[in-house]
């Protein structure tokens, strides 16, 4: 008796870790792929949008994001990676909240629920993207919309994954698992993109500090010194 009561507690734990592995990777995966199509592609989309609608002065700024508004570059792969990461963990909370949340109000109510949470973090008076981009209604529209469309694409997938069996569809728990880790890389990408932006900004950096050295010692000033227009090399011109 001992021994069966044994395995019945191995297999129930076995089968307890395998279904909650199954709603981890169906909530991140299916985040990944909403936050990496509507949060990342959609985005870019929807500044493309603005660029059109906005003045050509536009071109070349720097949104609020970071990002060189009218310039499609590497900038956009790291978007729409940080966005399937962001994707991923709302992909999560709701794959853990899902039970709690009446089966007919999950999609109003968590469309709802991102639309006010994102709107509320990305819509903001100063800045580039809701001053400098026209019209600013439009702009304030279509970011308040995108993450309630993301959430709704969320919950759209996680409900059409949990009327699967888990784990016996390998396509779609492979595609579920290459959703995920391409989420994660997002951390990995971010950190190879800050170690090379900073490799490009040394090398720079060390090459005006030593033009700055050698203009010291030709007016006898200190080259630690910031060079202004007040600054003993002015005077000395």
């Amino acid at each position: 008796m001992e021994g069966t009561r044994g395995t019945s507690c191995t297999t129930t734990a076995r089968d307890d870790a395998r279904a909650v592995a199954w709603w981890v990777l169906l909530g991140a995966g299916s985040g990944a792929i909403a936050g990496a199509l509507v949060g990342g592609v959609g985005g870019r989309l929807a500044m493309l949008l603005l660029r059109l609608t906005s003045p050509d002065l536009v071109v070349g700024m720097t949104s609020d994001d970071g990002f060189e508004i009218g310039v499609v570059s590497a900038d956009t792969l790291q978007l729409v990676l940080a966005m399937a990461l962001l994707g991923g963990i709302n992909g999560i909370v709701y794959a853990t909240l899902r039970s709690a949340i009446p089966r007919r109000l999950r999609l109003v109510l968590w469309t709802v629920f991102a639309a006010a949470l994102g709107g509320a973090r990305i819509v903001h008076e100063d800045g580039v993207d809701f001053v400098v981009l026209e019209p600013a209604a439009l702009a304030v529209v279509l970011f308040v919309v995108l993450p309630g469309a993301a959430a709704a694409l969320v919950v759209v997938l996680v409900e059409r994954g949990s009327r699967v069996e888990p784990w016996a569809d390998r396509r779609l728990s492979a595609g579920l698992c290459a959703a995920a880790l391409a989420g994660s890389f997002a951390l990995v990408f971010a950190a190879a993109v800050a170690i090379a932006a900073l490799a490009i900004r040394r090398p720079g950096g060390a090459r005006r500090r030593d033009a700055r050295r050698r203009l010291g010692a030709r007016v006898g000033i200190d080259p630690n010194r910031p060079l202004t227009e007040g600054s003993g090399a002015a005077r000395a011109n």
